[in-house]
């Protein structure tokens, strides 16, 4: 593990300190996996200065770099560019769920967990879903395509979202500043609300949110995201997390503002 910064960045010395130390113990490294863009909190990683980072300090290492929250808002050649195996799931961009995509760059050999008829280049043996392959190639390039002016079209909508919650409740901040954080994810932490209260009032309202991302769905323990980006304790407690995507309009957005300004004020009286 390497620590992060405020916006929940990783600390590029950090990184170096850790490859140096390793290197000094005659070890070796053998993989470094960063996320393109945090799940929880939406921070975007500097891919390439953490290439940069790994190639200097670990130059036998194989970098990888969990994409699956970037393809919808970054351009994801420049990931593959400078890694060498990047994964993605295509529920993530509007295709079938249960389907993947793993980019991994010519000469790098990676041991499959599933042995058995050599399907898709030996790396994951079993029947190919043809279907599916086809419905995933199709819904990125449609993501491609669309990508620019939905970014601009859904990052008006977060700033929309942003200024009319913080701009009526004092104590809540923005985790992340949009310049480090992708379009789609509002993450904010309201200080004196516990989240699972906050998030029965929602629900109760119909608007759809979460304390964390969803693959941590159910879990009321404070963030772990959050206490290594060093976010006092009074606003972690009440973390809160609104998805924007392909669907959501200005209607979604005033909803939700209003909604969330009400719950927030009924649990601090």
């Amino acid at each position: 593990m390497v620590r992060v910064d405020r916006n929940g960045l990783i600390d590029l010395d950090a990184l170096a300190s850790v490859l140096a130390a390793v290197s000094a113990r005659n070890d070796r490294v053998g993989v470094v996996s960063v996320m393109a863009v945090n799940n929880e909190v939406g921070s975007i990683t500097p891919m390439r200065d953490v290439a940069r980072a790994v190639r200097a300090g670990a130059p036998g290492a194989v970098l990888h770099s969990d994409a699956v929250q970037a393809a919808c808002w970054l351009d994801v050649r420049d990931i593959v560019l400078v890694t060498d195996v990047v994964s993605f799931s295509a529920h993530k961009f509007g295709g079938p769920k249960g389907m993947g995509v793993m980019v991994q760059k010519s000469g790098i050999t990676l041991e499959p967990l599933i042995m058995g008829g050599g399907q898709e280049r030996d790396r994951r043996s079993g029947t190919t879903n043809v279907a599916g392959i086809v419905a995933t190639a199709a819904a990125l390039r449609a993501t491609v395509e669309q990508r620019d002016a939905e970014i601009q079209r859904v990052g008006a909508l977060k700033e929309r979202l942003v200024a009319g919650i913080t701009s009526q409740l004092p104590d809540v901040m923005q985790t992340v500043p949009s310049q480090h954080s992708v379009a789609g994810i509002a993450h904010f932490c309201i200080a004196d609300v516990e989240s699972e209260a906050l998030l029965f009032l929602l629900d109760e309202a119909n608007v759809c949110a979460s304390a964390a991302s969803a693959c941590a769905s159910g879990a009321m323990e404070p963030s772990h995201v959050l206490r290594a980006m060093g976010v006092e304790p009074r606003f972690v407690k009440g973390a809160l997390r609104l998805s924007l995507g392909h669907t959501t309009t200005v209607a979604d957005v005033e909803r939700a503002i209003e909604v969330v300004v009400a719950s927030v004020r009924r649990l601090r009286r």
